[in-house]
């Protein structure tokens, strides 16, 4: 064993920088077997050797008589001792957390406190080959997402130093025959029998069949992890990378990307960039498994779906919108422009911008934009309004013969179906539609020359019609 664990040691230069190490000791055979073997090797390594003791206070008298016994030990051997008592039960009910998870959780923020009073130290816990194997066999059958690790890093890093894991290339069983060779006589924790929990249940039942079937299955596994640990680290770079290439909008609480920039990808890195706008936006309410939103959001963009929206959890919205995608925390907006009539000459605000009119002379009628239009106001019924889309609106647009529908109209220019009820229309006192910004004119008033009033009509948009991801393609970069 000891040959195993230096090489293993010596192979992730585990601790390299360290000229102390804190063990995490619990008094049961893994934590004393490292306690023992470091103190062993201290001259060889060159480093100083403590202990910690966290007292879960779970088992009564039996945890205080684990804490004693490593007390005891620590005496006896001259080895500096910290110990710690943690409230693991009322720190689990006031977090809404299980037992485990609150007791590693109060566990760690003690050992960090430990690293912060000693820079150059690390501190050791006992994760061993077994345990390895345990864990990524459990992360696969829960069905958490695929694209975070699976297993035991050999090296954690913490607020204010590292976790090093320097058993995690040897077995329970060689663990054991180490303590009997040493004369080393450990505690028995009564709760590792326990089938309630989940490690107890794949150890008792799963890890027998396995190790008979591979008794060096630790050691693949540990390499399956390392490789997989590699292997993702480089393509999430990659996925980043790209990202930044797809991404049209970002802030706090949306994404908003090029679907056509995300076809182009691989399906590994698609996956990948999904899975790094969801992590942002999720931020610190992640869900534990999102495998299933991410090949959600992959059938969402190959746009076959009938539906183009997903309610994905935590309150996430995808949506298509013709060529892109959004990602939200908020549901898509349905705006709608309220009717409001238009002064002459004058100035009225609506839901995305203002609109403007003045008089002209003809002969001073510059160059017509896209954001704005010239009528003949002889021709005019008054009063003019700005209103939103009504069902039935149609536009006898220039350049057609006929009239065309609004709702067409915005289906041709790839109008977002969330701000049509929004975008902005200039009727007369007939409800006639005389001009949808940035998309159409009717020629019902044209200018001619017989013309000899000119009314212009100037609509500035605001930063709410800007959201809308396409402005640039219709306004003509205008603004």
């Amino acid at each position: 064993m000891n040959q195993d664990v230096h090489n293993f040691i010596a192979q992730h230069e585990l601790l390299k920088g360290v000229d102390t190490v804190i063990v995490a000791t619990s008094g049961g055979p893994d934590s004393m077997a490292l306690l023992f073997y470091l103190w062993e090797m201290r001259k060889i390594y060159n480093i100083r050797i403590e202990a910690a003791h966290a007292n879960h206070q779970l088992r009564g008298q039996e945890s205080d008589s684990d804490e004693h016994y490593v007390a005891n030990f620590c005496g006896e051997y001259g080895i500096p001792f910290h110990t710690t008592k943690l409230d693991i039960v009322g720190f689990a009910t006031k977090n809404g957390l299980g037992t485990q998870a609150a007791a590693s959780q109060l566990r760690y923020q003690w050992f960090d406190e430990l690293l912060k009073a000693q820079p150059t130290s690390c501190l050791a816990t006992a994760h061993h080959g077994d345990d390895q194997t345990e864990t990524i066999l459990m992360t696969m059958v829960r069905g958490v997402n695929l694209l975070k690790e699976t297993g035991i890093n050999e090296k954690r890093f913490l607020e204010n130093g590292f976790v090093i894991r320097p058993f995690l290339g040897i077995t329970k069983e060689e663990i054991e025959h180490y303590c009997n060779r040493v004369g080393l006589f450990p505690r028995s924790d009564t709760s590792n029998s326990s089938m309630k929990y989940t490690r107890n249940r794949f150890r008792h039942h799963l890890m027998p069949f396995i190790k008979k079937e591979n008794p060096s299955i630790h050691t693949h596994m540990q390499r399956y992890h390392e490789w997989q640990r590699d292997d993702q680290q480089f393509l999430m770079e990659l996925a980043e990378e790209a990202l930044e290439g797809i991404i049209l909008q970002k802030s706090e609480q949306s994404i908003t990307i090029l679907i056509e920039a995300i076809e182009r990808l691989r399906f590994p890195l698609q996956r990948r960039v999904i899975h790094l706008i969801l992590r942002y936006l999720y931020g610190k309410n992640s869900p534990s498994s999102t495998s299933i939103h991410i090949e959600q959001v992959q059938r969402l963009l190959k746009r076959h779906e009938p539906s183009k929206e997903l309610h994905l959890a935590n309150g996430l919205f995808a949506y298509l919108s013709y060529d892109c995608c959004h990602f939200s925390l908020k549901p898509p907006k349905r705006i709608q422009q309220p009717h409001v009539d238009l002064s002459v000459p004058g100035e009225v605000d609506v839901v995305t911008g203002r609109f403007t009119s003045y008089y002209l002379e003809t002969s001073d009628i510059p160059k017509e934009q896209k954001y704005m239009t010239f009528l003949d106001a002889d021709k005019l019924i008054f009063p003019l309004s700005i209103r939103g889309v009504l069902p039935g609106d149609r536009i006898t647009g220039r350049g057609m013969t006929g009239s065309k529908k609004v709702s067409r109209l915005f289906i041709d220019k790839k109008v977002d179906a969330s701000f049509r009820g929004a975008w902005p229309l200039l009727t007369d006192g007939d409800g006639e539609v005389l001009w949808v910004p940035f998309l159409h004119r009717s020629k019902s008033t044209d200018i001619t020359d017989k013309t000899k009033r000119v009314l212009v009509l100037v609509f500035t948009p605001n930063d709410e019609f800007f959201l809308f991801h396409d402005y640039k393609s219709i306004t003509g970069g205008a603004f």
